[in-house]
Order: C-alpha cells, then sequence, then structure tokens
C-alpha cells in the first residue's frame, strides 16, 4: 500500500515538475501569459519543441530517487515522463 502511495506521489511529481518549468519560461518570455506563449510557439511550429524540452526536466528528480534507492517514485517520475513523450510525437505527427 505505502509502495502505490508512493508511485502515485512520484507520478504527481513528474506531472508537476513539466509544467512549473512551463510556467517559469512563460513568465520569463510572455510575463506569464501562457496561452499567447503556447499560440505563438505553435505558429513557430516550435512547440512541441519546448514541451519536450519542459518534460526534460523531469530527468533531476528521476535520478536523485534513483540515486538514494528510492524506486517507487522514479517509476511514477518515469512512466509520467514516458505518457508525455507519446503524447508529444503524437502531437508533432499529428
Amino acid at each position: 500500500m505505502i509502495k502505490d502511495q508512493l508511485f502515485i506521489r512520484g507520478a504527481v511529481l513528474g506531472l508537476l515538475i513539466p509544467s512549473i518549468a512551463f510556467m517559469i519560461y512563460s513568465l520569463v518570455r510572455m510575463d506569464g501569459d501562457f496561452v499567447a506563449l503556447y499560440y505563438e510557439l505553435n505558429a513557430l511550429n516550435i512547440h512541441t519543441h519546448v514541451m519536450s524540452l519542459c518534460v526534460l526536466v523531469n530527468t533531476i528528480p528521476f535520478f536523485i530517487f534513483i540515486k538514494s534507492n528510492r524506486e517507487k517514485p522514479a517509476q511514477g517520475i518515469l512512466m509520467t515522463t514516458i505518457v508525455f513523450a507519446l503524447f508529444i510525437t503524437l502531437d508533432k505527427l499529428l
């Protein structure tokens, strides 16, 4: 039961970190206007590049969890990273 909770916490962390990275990028680039930034990136056809770089930030907590022998949260982060990668790939192809 506790290991399932750790997996879920890792998955939630894996969802939050790319979102926070995009928010920080948005604050730096467009003074916090998330929607305008997405449409600008979409018009330039580089939105998938920025999204994949935001997901790349997940490697930091992933390796921290692996080094500290906490495999369940690392598995949650890895699962969300793979799901994000699939969505980004589908977005790029379609």
